[in-house]
This record gives structure tokens, C-alpha cells and sequence, in this order.
């Protein structure tokens, strides 16, 4: 059944080219799953076991990707939908097979495999600016990944060559060779690093979400970032298995304070909202990087649920911003919550949402970061700065594209309810965020 898990998205490329088919399929497929994985909790089959920590990120890539896919019904045309589709079956398919990968190799695998498949996403229509998204995509991505490979292959030499399976590393590496591991963690980190967007290693992110047609902007900030932030959840666990989580914790507070800092800095000024979005996806992923360097796991895991919420609904109102005004630039829109309420309202609560404003989720993730790292002002006032200059950035495009001077548009064509589910299912998690769950996933992830 868990190979049924990591193949159903495939049954997409049974619909052709026929446009009604597709949607339905890709609708189908991800609720399917998301119904199914619950009930294979705990079960294992090869180098697939499904624990607490993957069904949570299966379960939210599902989501998502099933609201995506009926936003895009109105995105796109009958001509390209089947580009989008088939794509996003690959892709899902990898997400898949890397929340079920219970072998280091095999996640290694999946991860390479949802860079090749998104880069699809990212050469949607082709032509000279796409490509050149897609060619950096591909190597900044690859040279990552092949680092992520060496780390891999040093922590299976490190163990004696004894075993991949992740729970079984974890036993071992407490005999292992502490500098080796260090070093490993290290390439691991930069490996996976370079996917999730960290500083210096994001010049892929701003191009790729900018060329990328807007439903395919929300998967991959939504949903791909969350595949390789996954795969440092585990070999952080690795690393405090084998009591060497004071180095892991150094580098991923340093990368990830950086990567909030620089983030923060890049917002101001972008002229593309959708580079603006992008360069917010950097910034809570170091946030979320932040928050695990912390030695708090579960509020890393709480930080990407808000964020790929968050980003979604963001990503989704951008994608009908472009569909109706034809206008990539800040200056050119404005007037959404006047001249159409159903998409500006919900549009302008998410980048309030992403600046951390309550009731929000992100703003009860930041405050419990900022309430941890207080052990180390310093640390806490670096953070507090990347916030405060992160929200200055978002200000003024929220203030002229909710409120500026713009023209009456009209969504038809468009499912704009799912951004208002999204923006209650925000509402929702922001007033109770149910921090004993996580708390329960934390020791899956990081004691048992």
C-alpha cells in the first residue's frame, strides 16, 4: 500500500491531453492520499516506512497540491493545462516517495528526483528568461545535491558500511567518528541547503518562482522546500542522536539568522510581487532553519505548516493578480481590496500573514523563536532586526497593492474561494495552533 502511496500520482498521465480529465485526476489523486496515508501509519514495506513526521508532510503536500490543481482549472489554458499537470504529477510523485523514504539513499533519491521534475514546472511555456531560470535551477541545484550525496555516502562509511535505513543510522552513529559526522553534516547542509534556499545558495529561488506560471510558483514554495527541509529534519536528528547537536545547532542558526537577514534585505525594492514572494519563502525558511538550530523541532514543523499556508494563499491571489492585470510589477496593480474584495482581501491578509502579523500563525512561530533564543541576546536581537526589516520590506507593496490607485477588475474564470479556505484554515491555526501535536511528532522525530 505504500508503493500505492508513491505511484497513484502517476494514474494522471492516463487522462491525455484531455483538460476536464486532468483536473479531476489531480484533484482525486492528492484527496485520495491525503484519506489513505492515515490508515498506513506505522506500517513499512522496503525502503518505505510511513512515521508521524512524514504522514504530517504528506498530508500537507496533498493539500495543497489538490487546491493548486483546482485553482489552475482556471489558469490555465486548454492548450498548456496538460504541461502543468503532468508535470505535477512527477512532482508529487517525488514528494511522495521522499516522506516515505525511511533509507538515506532512497531520500536522496526522491529529493534529486522533485528538482528534475519542478524544473518543469519552472520551464512551463519556455522561451529565454524561463530557460534561464530553469538552467540555474538545475545547477545550483544539482552541484547541492551532489554535495547532499557525498554527506550521504560518508555517514553510511561512517556507520561501517552497515545500513541506510534511517532509524538504524541513528543507533550507530553514537560509535561513530564525531569529526566525520561533522563534516558530513556540514555537505548535508549545504546539499540540502542550497533546495530549501539558504543563504548564499538561493540565487535559483528569486528566477525560478518569477518565470514559473503562478500555480506552480505555489508548489514550489509551498510544498518543494518543504522535501529538502525534511531531509535536514532527519540528519538533524542523526546528529543529536549521536550527541553532536551543539556543532549541527551552530551552523543551522548561523545559516539560518543569515538567510533572514539577507531576505530581509532583498525585499526592499523588488519591483515583481512574485520575486517579492519569492525572496519571502528565503526568509521563513531560514526562520524555520532558525528554529530547529534552536533545538526546537517542533516548532521548525509548525513554522513550514504556517509558511506553505501562508505562501499558497499568497502565490495563488498573485497568479490571478497576473491572470487579470497582465502586470508583473507592484506600481502597476493596486486597489485590490476596493476594486475586487474576493481576491485583494485574502491577497493582502497573506503578506500580513508572512510579515507576522497576529492573528497569524507565523506571528506565534516567531514569538516563541524570539522567546527561546533569549538565552543569547545578541542572538535574539539579530532576529528580532531580520523581522522588523523583513515587515518594513512587505509594507509599502501590501499598502499600494491592497490600497493604492488601481482600475475595477473582474475575477471570472477564477475558484476564488479556495483563497478564503486557505485564509480560514490560517485564521484557525494562528487562534489555536495545537502545539501538542507538533510537541508529539518532535519525539517521533527526535527521541524515538
Amino acid at each position: 500500500m505504500l508503493y500505492l502511496l508513491v505511484l497513484s500520482p502517476l494514474v494522471v498521465f492516463l487522462a491525455r491531453k484531455e483538460a476536464g480529465r486532468l483536473v479531476r485526476l489531480s484533484v482525486l489523486v492528492p484527496l485520495f492520499s491525503f484519506l489513505l496515508a492515515p490508515f498506513l501509519l506505522g506500517t513499512a514495506a522496503g525502503p518505505f516506512r510511513l512515521d508521524g513526521v512524514g504522514l504530517f508532510y504528506l498530508l500537507l503536500t496533498d493539500l495543497i497540491y489538490a487546491l493548486v490543481a483546482l485553482f489552475a482549472r482556471g489558469y490555465f489554458a486548454r492548450a498548456e493545462a496538460w504541461r502543468f499537470y503532468w508535470a505535477g504529477a512527477l512532482f508529487l510523485a517525488s514528494a511522495h516517495g521522499a516522506y516515505l523514504a525511511h533509507n538515506l539513499g532512497m531520500l536522496w533519491v526522491f529529493v534529486e528526483g522533485s528538482t528534475l521534475a519542478s524544473a518543469l514546472l519552472v520551464y512551463h511555456k519556455g522561451g529565454a528568461r524561463p530557460l534561464e531560470a530553469t538552467w540555474k535551477y538545475l545547477m545550483l541545484g544539482s552541484v547541492g545535491i551532489a554535495m547532499g550525496l557525498i554527506g550521504v555516502i560518508l555517514v553510511y562509511a561512517l556507520v561501517g558500511g552497515a545500513t541506510l535505513d534511517w532509524g538504524e543510522v541513528r543507533s550507530l552513529v553514537g560509535e561513530a567518528d564525531p569529526e566525520g559526522l561533522k563534516v558530513a553534516f556540514a555537505l548535508l547542509l549545504v546539499g540540502f541547503g542550497t533546495k530549501v534556499g539558504l543563504f548564499p545558495l538561493q540565487a535559483w529561488l528569486p528566477d525560478a518562482h518569477a518565470e514559473a506560471p503562478g500555480p506552480a510558483s505555489a508548489l514550489l514554495s509551498g510544498t518543494l522546500l518543504n522535501v529538502a527541509f525534511y531531509a535536514l529534519l532527519r540528519y538533524a536528528a542523526i546528529m543529536q542522536a549521536a550527541g553532536l547537536f551543539a556543532f549541527a545547532s551552530s551552523l543551522l542558526l548561523t545559516f539560518g539568522l543569515l538567510t533572514l537577514l539577507f531576505a530581509a534585505l532583498f525585499l526592499f525594492g523588488q519591483k515583481e510581487y512574485k520575486r517579492l514572494l519569492a525572496y519571502s519563502s528565503m526568509e521563513h525558511m531560514g526562520l524555520a532553519v532558525f528554529a530547529l538550530g534552536l533545538g526546537l523541532p517542533w516548532l521548525a514543523l509548525f513554522h513550514t505548516l504556517a509558511h506553505s499556508l501562508a505562501k499558497t494563499l499568497a502565490f495563488l491571489g498573485a497568479s490571478g493578480i497576473l491572470s487579470l492585470t497582465h502586470a508583473k510589477e507592484v506600481g502597476r496593480v493596486g486597489g485590490l481590496v476596493f476594486h475586487l474584495p474576493a481576491l485583494g482581501i485574502p491577497y493582502v491578509l497573506a503578506l500580513a500573514a508572512l510579515g507576522g502579523l497576529p492573528p497569524f500563525p507565523l506571528f506565534f512561530a516567531e514569538f516563541k523563536a524570539v522567546e527561546a533564543a533569549m538565552r543569547w541576546p545578541g542572538l535574539a536581537g539579530l532576529y528580532l532586526l531580520g523581522l522588523g526589516m523583513a515587515f518594513a520590506g512587505l509594507l509599502p507593496p501590501m499598502a499600494q497593492m491592497g490600497f493604492g490607485r488601481g482600475k475595477p477588475l473582474r475575477g471570472q474564470g477564477l475558484d476564488l474561494w479556495i483563497l478564503w479556505l486557505l485564509l480560514g484554515i490560517l485564521v484557525i491555526l494562528g487562534v489555536f495552533p495545537g502545539v501538542e501535536v507538533f510537541k508529539e511528532l518532535e519525539v517521533v522525530l527526535w527521541r524515538k
